[in-house]
């Protein structure tokens, strides 16, 4: 419930960003460097824009791209994994696929697939989706075979059944769980890659708020204006803290194993 809430809280502020804060493109040099003060509130970057806007509008850029990455992720690693838990002819090509995309790092792979695509957030998007489907597909890979030795699917097709129609009603259902969890670790993974690409200036045009730019923005002026690379910091700490235990309590409501049965009381 504590991820649910930081998250809620999080993502509200990202949709009321226009209501909440001001224009984040509005540069005030008279203003540069700002305390934090009742005018504003999180202080001021170096070149006079308000933090605070920084901030929503950031949080609208990483819950926004991250929502959009690991949504896609789960479509086309559900898709991949029940395919290739399922057929061994497609589990050879697809997952083999899946292990040279993994034996990259992931911040390196999507530092390259931008490097070929361009700057943009779709170059952004592209490259976060290509290292999110392996791990998904992986895991519902596991789910998909450990679900096809399942009596009720044997029964299915010794009765007969059509494979769609075993995939769609027994084998799928079962991975959904996984999907849940792995996709909440997924989420996290991604809003601290956005801050990575963003600090060191790749990916998402500079016009774009975002919470690594700040960060990046903050090494020359740590020593003068320490709001400038403290409040976006905390703000990715937070996001994925929250995202971290939506994962775990997931996790235990999917996972039987987690409950514990009472002893009576005698």
């Amino acid at each position: 419930m504590a991820g649910v809430l930081i998250i809620s809280v999080v993502i509200a502020l990202g949709l009321l960003a226009p209501l909440l804060g001001g224009d984040p493109a509005r540069v005030d040099p008279a203003n540069r460097l700002r305390p934090p003060s009742s005018e504003f509130l999180l202080g001021t970057d170096e070149m006079g824009r308000d933090l605070w806007t920084i901030l929503l509008y950031g949080a609208r850029t990483s819950i926004g791209i991250a929502g959009v990455c690991t949504l896609l992720a789960i479509i086309l690693g559900y898709l991949a994994g029940v395919l290739s838990g399922y057929f061994p002819a497609v589990d050879a090509v697809v997952m083999r696929i899946m292990d040279g995309l993994m034996s990259f790092p992931n911040i390196i792979l999507v530092m390259a697939l931008i490097g070929v695509i361009g700057n943009g957030i779709g170059a952004v998007v592209f490259g976060l989706t290509v290292v999110l489907v392996p791990p998904m597909a992986r895991v519902v890979r596991s789910a998909t075979l450990a679900a096809r030795e399942l009596p009720m699917v044997e029964s299915a097709v010794s009765l007969g059944a059509r494979t769609r129609w075993i995939l769609t009603k027994y084998v799928a259902p079962e991975a959904i769980s996984v999907v849940i969890v792995q996709a909440t670790m997924a989420f996290s993974m991604t809003v601290l890659s956005i801050a990575a690409l963003s600090f060191l200036g790749i990916g998402l045009p500079p016009d774009v708020p975002s919470w690594g730019a700040s960060l990046s923005s903050a090494q020359q002026y740590f020593n003068v204006a320490w709001w400038i690379g403290i409040f976006p910091g905390a703000a990715i700490l937070v996001t994925v803290l929250g995202l971290i235990l939506l994962g775990d309590g997931l996790r235990d409501v999917f996972d039987p194993r987690s409950s514990t049965v009472k002893a009576p009381v005698v």
